[in-house]
């Protein structure tokens, strides 16, 4: 097996790389682009694998010889797998700092695939302590990233495909040979290095799939000083990853499930809350880093269906864009300096920066990161259609990003049951922009309406109120809520759907506010509760026989839902159905308690 694994061909290889290539190492040394051309040194490419996929373990107990296969679907046929080298582990932080470093050093070498690095550079980049022990751990985590295979099967984007790649592909990140400068056919490398103490150099090779990604258009634009800053390695790749999903937009929802698997955290259902802890103090990190203006984690029913709510500042598209422009900038004036092919140069001039806030079709180049974003705001079982992705690209390249952006959002909204055909006859008859012209609403208003409360730092209104309400019966708790929607809409002066989830998106809200209002209501309902809890203490745990009572509590509670996404009656039998599956049994044995009853609710009815 040994003898597989170090067989007589890999040796050759190594020869042949070794002897043909000192000619062009000795150019590409000489390649290093004047610092003044360059406008911002510390902006780097970053290629899309490894912005997306758990491309360098988060796992601080990593084993030796330990392979890890992820898997995205659940029919198995789309997965990656790290092979460590034998007697190795999968590389993790550490090779990924080494990795951003390298992504500098290449940009200010002239972005060639192949150049020549010393420890030192290297030290440099990552700021370490400037100790003998660096060159160790520089050269171990550069050998881990050059023997560490990554096997993708129906996962790898290709820029030279617009898309992923079907065929199996197996290949590790980078090449490296270390150049001993002890040697004399290395004298070149010796004799141009001003510190004699310096031993040995490393010429790195970065791999075709993940090269030409970077020199095209499979990459997105990070400042690699602002990367290496970042102490949390699952903090500095939730920011590379939410920077991509978010494309230009300042708010972004996610299932905290997705992001743990993602990243990836421990997934344990017992110990979720652990995790998203350490979520938490990731999205910390970034707030305090200024990276994100604020977030928010929130859970209504489990932690396994919570979600995080993600809040930037107009300034960071502003930055997005400026880091774009000014590496295009950079890296024309590079090709220009280093003699590239023609052929380079076209593929360099193909790209483009897609403006989102203009419905024109004309000439729009449809990528990945705008079609996963698209995605995402989708329901969550849009995702899971195959077919779904190449309608979305065909539908912006006809309709325009922003119309298929707003059909998207309305999809999530409404929670559309058959999305792909919903999606497709949506565009096609206009039926988000018929509505929004019945209101009379522009697109903006419209949106600011929906997520007026979502966007909001710091809430404007009494937050206590709303726990005082939380503690009320539940069909005082129906009745508030419907004279609190009632008084919304006489103030709107129209009532449809957009109205309705309105409400919903800023329920707690307008409660509150409609509660500090008329404070008589919720001062009167809370001292009968109080009372009736002095007479009558042996029904402290409030267990529920009355059959007439848990009909009125669920049937209610579907009503109340119905306003916000319109049930059909054959929906809302279905949820009659499904809850008296759960409540029947409690019922009969005498353990139903009004907690219990609203958790089986909640659990069918999410708004």
């Amino acid at each position: 097996m040994k003898k597989k694994l170090i067989n007589s061909k890999d040796i050759d290889f190594l020869e042949e790389e070794h002897i043909d290539t000192p000619p062009s190492e000795i150019i590409e040394e000489n390649m290093t682009i004047d610092e003044n051309f360059i406008k911002n040194k510390a902006l780097i490419r970053m290629d899309l694998n490894l912005i997306q996929f758990p491309i360098f373990s988060k796992n601080t107990q990593r084993k030796i010889n330990q392979i890890v296969k992820y898997y995205f679907n659940k029919n198995r046929d789309t997965y990656i797998t790290i092979s460590p080298k034998a007697g190795e582990y999968i590389p993790g932080e550490p090779e990924e700092k080494v990795f951003i470093a390298l992504m500098q050093i290449m940009k200010e070498h002239g972005m060639p695939k192949k150049f020549v690095v010393s420890a030192k550079e290297l030290r440099d980049k990552l700021k370490m302590n400037n100790t003998g022990r660096y060159i160790t751990f520089i050269k171990n985590s550069l050998l881990r990233l050059s023997e560490t295979n990554y096997n993708f099967k129906n996962t790898m984007y290709s820029s030279e495909k617009n898309g992923i790649l079907k065929e199996e592909v197996s290949t590790p990140i980078l090449t490296l040979r270390i150049i001993s400068l002890d040697l004399e056919e290395n004298k070149v490398y010796r004799n141009s290095m001003g510190d004699k103490r310096v031993k040995e150099l490393y010429e790195i090779n970065i791999t075709d799939h993940f090269y030409n990604n970077i020199i095209q258009k499979g990459y997105l634009v990070y400042n690699g000083d602002i990367l290496l800053e970042i102490e949390s390695s699952v903090a500095r790749t939730i920011y590379m990853l939410v920077e991509k999903l978010r494309f230009n937009n300042l708010y972004l929802k996610l299932d905290t499930v997705f992001l743990i698997k993602r990243i990836p955290l421990k997934y344990n259902k017992n110990g979720l809350y652990k995790t998203i802890k350490t979520l938490e103090k990731a999205f910390q990190e970034l707030l305090k880093r200024n990276l994100i203006s604020n977030f928010k984690i929130i859970k209504e029913s489990t932690w396994e269906k919570s979600e995080v709510e993600i809040f930037f500042d107009e300034s960071s598209n502003e930055d997005k864009q400026s880091r774009f422009y000014e590496d295009r900038n950079d890296f024309r004036k590079i090709l220009s300096l280093s003699g590239v092919s023609e052929t380079e140069h076209k593929m360099i001039e193909e790209i483009e920066v897609i403006d989102i806030n203009k419905s024109s079709t004309k000439n729009i180049k449809v990528t990945l990161e705008m079609i996963d974003q698209i995605l995402e705001l989708m329901p969550i079982k849009a995702k899971s259609l195959k077919t779904l992705p190449k309608a979305i690209k065909e539908s912006i390249e006809k309709y325009g990003y922003s119309k298929v952006e707003a059909v998207a959002n309305y999809m999530k909204k409404n929670k559309v049951e058959k999305n792909r055909a919903y999606f497709i006859k949506a565009l096609e008859n206009n039926w988000v922009e018929d509505e929004e012209k019945s209101l009379g609403l522009d697109k903006t208003q419209l949106k600011v309406e929906i997520v007026e409360n979502t966007t909001a730092s710091i809430p404007k209104y009494n937050e206590s109120l709303y726990t005082k309400f939380e503690k009320l019966p539940i069909e005082i708790q129906n009745g508030i809520e419907t004279y609190a929607y009632r008084e919304y809409i006489q103030k709107c002066g129209i009532e449809t759907k957009i109205q309705k989830l309105a409400f919903t998106a800023s329920r707690k809200k307008h409660i509150c506010e409609f509660l500090e209002k008329h404070s008589e209501i919720l001062k009167d309902n809370v001292e009968d509760l109080e009372e009736k809890n002095k007479i009558q203490p042996e029904i402290k745990e409030g267990i529920i026989e009355n059959t007439e009572e848990i009909k009125t509590i669920i049937t209610e509670s579907i009503e109340l839902a119905d306003m916000a996404f319109s049930y059909s009656e054959e929906e809302k039998k279905r949820l009659i159905l499904n809850i008296l599956k759960e409540v029947i049994p409690l019922r009969n044995t005498k353990v139903l308690t009004l907690e219990k009853l609203n958790k089986i609710i909640d659990s069918y009815i999410t708004i």
